[in-house]
């Protein structure tokens, strides 16, 4: 027989045992909430990024920003994705020039997928297309754009510094390229001046310059005289035959680029209008005019005149 001492011990370990008792079924009741009961599917969507793609290459199409995953898995696990922040790293390092078949196993999934079973992924793969990357020094073709048409700004002395420019890109499209294109939009407002200005080179897809941009210098030798325009006010809106304007016309002095002097069908595209606001018949309100001016032409004089509108009976 066991002497008291041993008794008393025993019973010493009974509640110990009797919490570690319900610990393990506190755990196997929460393995079978989690693991077992309530499995649902759900599809998630995954951004994905990129790394390891080969210095000497640069890829040119089959990436893709996103993908579906459709999940297994318990359903207190699948509400709990944080699903704003999923995002997929696919390693490129193995790809080649030209075409490269990359899967998308569940495997590479990452730790936070490991509690489910992964159903399908949409894509399934994705096809790469690379190419060598290429680095080629080309001379800049300027090329003057005027909103003005029938030669009426004329440019001289145009320089460009630096002169060329390091493009870096895909083999196939860099071998091709002989000249970039310098696209320079003139002012009408500047004729006469010699204008500076920093201009941003814009490349083909996929290709980068060095530098981004250039400098810029050319002179606009044709010149800028004045004229004077008498110019009827027009009224626009609903029922504008029912409206009549003091003064009638207004007269402007413009300036305008020396070509297009007596350029009418140029001149003409100077409006005066007004809109009329809500009106009984008979009655007279002041509004302001709206000028439309075309490209290269500056109004000289204020225009800040108010035109009296009066509403006149209705038409038959």
């Amino acid at each position: 027989m066991k002497s008291s001492d041993e008794k008393k011990s025993l019973m010493s370990y009974l509640p110990d045992l009797g919490s570690m008792l319900v610990a393990i079924l506190v755990a196997m009741a929460m393995w079978y909430l989690v693991s077992v009961r309530d499995r649902l599917e759900a599809q998630v969507e995954i951004n994905v990024d990129y790394y390891d793609i080969p210095a000497n290459l640069v890829v040119t199409d089959g990436l893709v920003s996103k993908i579906q995953v459709r999940l297994k898995g318990p359903e207190t696990l699948l509400r709990s994705i944080p699903r704003e922040r999923l995002v997929q790293a696919i390693n490129l390092s193995g790809i080649k020039k030209g075409v490269t078949v990359v899967p998308l196993a569940s495997e590479g999934l990452g730790p936070a997928f490991r509690a489910f079973d992964v159903v399908d992924i949409q894509p399934p793969r994705i096809v790469v297309k690379a190419d060598t990357l290429m680095e080629r020094n080309v001379p800049l073709r300027t090329i003057v754009d005027s909103p003005l048409r029938g030669g009426a700004l004329t440019v001289e002395n145009v320089s460009v510094s630096p002169a060329t420019s390091i493009l870096r890109g895909p083999e196939e499209v860099i071998s091709r390229i002989t000249s970039l294109p310098l696209t320079i939009v003139l002012d009408p407002k500047a004729a006469g001046t010699t204008v500076e200005q920093n201009v941003t080179l814009d490349t083909p897809s996929l290709v980068t310059a060095n530098p981004t941009t250039v400098r810029v210098r050319y002179t606009i030798t044709s010149g800028r005289t004045i004229v004077s325009r008498r110019c009827p006010i027009v009224v626009i809106g609903d029922n504008s035959h029912q409206y009549n304007t003091s003064p009638r016309e207004m007269n402007l002095m413009v300036e305008v680029p020396e070509a297009l002097a007596k350029n009418t069908q140029y001149l003409k595209q100077l409006e005066i209008t007004v809109l009329p606001p809500d009106m009984e018949i008979g009655e007279s309100k002041k509004v302001r005019a709206r000028l439309k001016l075309p490209d290269g032409m500056t109004v000289l004089n204020p225009t800040d005149e108010e035109i009296t509108v009066t509403r006149g009976k209705k038409s038959n």
